[in-house]
């Protein structure tokens, strides 16, 4: 049947959108013109980190009150939500979260999907490759046989909840996702720093079979799965070339650009991370002939071109929108006004503007201020480096805390409303020391500084005139 012909933007329903996964999808789907719909635990955090453009239901499965409905017609419904396995230790209790936040969110789903008037055409579900169980070399195709062990049990009852859509003549497309790869992937993050610091090495004997993804290719395979009506049923989500973790591990070191030459030990990893060790150490070689049939191009299908593209990123991004009832004009002119930075800045950072080299910020500018981070004073320059009234204007770091620093100001009319943008790109300072051990800090810093930000935004040009 080929491509799917949509007549007009898709109304889409997503849940797990403040994932990794999940807000790239976001990203993409608002980039081709569609309307989302976000399902999510806490509505306040996920309308403050996810695009302004997105509409935000608070449902929370485990919760309650577990009847869900739906309030509008869904064009596709992709549901990405569930516990990360890679959280920590599997306890009893872990597992449980594991188990339930994945079984009885689709379980709940599916029964919207059962009452509401209008059907989606198209339900995809995450699933994960865990569902061969440990393998050795066989080649591992959707039609398969399914494994055994905790993983491979839940993705069994995973799948098994959301095939319940065909039987609503929805098509349903469940993508078993090997291990996902990219420079923010808290899995990925902590798998590649013992490899910075010249530590990693091959686990296990190295011998185990690894199914990797990048990160832009699993996004790209959702929206495949969305346009191409012929995909349906299990879809391996993996790259067409699986390594083993001796050839991944070696890889990993040439792309971190550290020697390899250690080798751990299954009984080591066993004793310090128990069952969950079971991630790295089972071995799943899955094919991914399916989504190569269906048309579908990887734009990383090797380890080395993907491990090159993650681990060359040197530079974390955050993004903030808020939508202000103001005319955009009005609001390039309150942004661009130096003084009103005190007024949206936290009053514990003691930030106070020492002086502007113009009267008023524009292309050239440099602004010098002082602020304290946990204490400790900082003098900081920066940059006016782009400036186009009324869509916004960017700064450079040129002396500061940080390796790197860009802050951009984004702003868009969106109807009667103007969408406020904050685009960061940042680089830790002290190199891989900084990564270690100040990566975490600076995340909880920049999201307690912008979620202030946002309220005096709020405060500021939200209030009634």
């Amino acid at each position: 049947m080929g491509r799917s012909v949509w007549a007009k933007a898709m109304n889409l329903l997503l849940t797990g959108a403040t994932g990794l996964i999940g807000s790239l999808l976001v990203q993409k789907l608002l980039e081709r013109g569609e309307r989302v719909t976000v399902l999510t635990r806490d509505a306040s955090r996920a309308g403050a980190t996810l695009p302004a453009k997105c509409r935000v239901m608070e449902w929370d499965p485990l919760a309650g009150p577990a009847t869900l409905d739906l309030d509008e017609e869904y064009d596709a419904v992709v549901h990405l939500a569930g516990e990360s396995v890679a959280g920590g230790r599997w306890s009893a209790s872990f597992k449980n979260k594991i188990y339930q936040s994945r079984i009885l969110s689709t379980r709940l789903l599916v029964e919207a999907l059962k009452r509401a008037e209008r059907k989606p055409s198209v339900f995809v579900c995450a699933s994960a490759v865990g569902i061969y169980g440990n393998r050795g070399d066989e080649t591992l195709a959707e039609s398969s046989s399914l494994g055994s062990g905790f993983l491979a049990e839940v993705c069994r009852e995973w799948e098994y909840e959301a095939a319940a859509v065909e039987a609503l003549d929805i098509r349903r497309v469940s993508l078993r996702v090997g291990l996902v790869l990219d420079f923010e992937a808290p899995a990925f993050e902590k798998m590649s720093l013992p490899f910075k610091w010249a530590l990693g090495g091959s686990i296990g004997g190295g011998q185990q079979w690894m199914s990797w993804i990048n990160l832009q290719d699993v996004v790209k395979l959702i929206l495949h799965s969305i346009d191409h009506t012929e995909l349906q049923g299990a879809v391996n989500a993996t790259s067409p070339n699986p390594v083993r973790n001796e050839e991944f591990s070696q890889m990993l070191g040439i792309s971190c650009k550290r020697p390899v030459f250690l080798e751990i030990p299954g009984i080591a990893l066993r004793v310090l991370m128990g069952q969950s060790a079971d991630l790295v150490l089972t071995s799943q070689r899955a094919s991914a002939e399916k989504a190569l049939a269906s048309g579908f191009e990887f734009d990383y299908p090797d380890i080395r071109s993907a491990l090159k593209e993650v681990c060359s990123r040197r530079r974390h991004g955050f993004v903030r929108e808020q939508r202000v009832n103001r005319p955009i004009e009005e609001v390039f002119d309150f942004f661009s006004r130096a003084e009103n930075l005190e007024r949206i800045t936290p009053k514990e950072l003691n930030f106070k503007i020492l002086r502007t080299s113009t009267p008023g910020i524009e292309k050239g500018t440099i602004l010098d201020y002082r602020l304290s981070l946990h204490g400790i004073p900082f003098h900081w320059s920066s940059h006016i480096d782009q400036f186009n009234p009324p869509s916004g204007f960017s700064d450079e770091q040129m002396r500061g805390p940080y390796a790197y620093w860009r802050h951009e100001h984004e702003f868009e009319v969106d109807g009667d409303s103007t969408i406020v943008r904050d685009k960061v790109q940042y680089e830790m300072p002290l190199g891989l020391l900084g990564e270690t051990f100040g990566l975490y800090f600076v995340r909880k810093d920049l999201d307690r500084i912008f979620a202030y930000r946002r309220s005096q935004i709020e405060a500021l040009l939200n209030a009634p005139s």
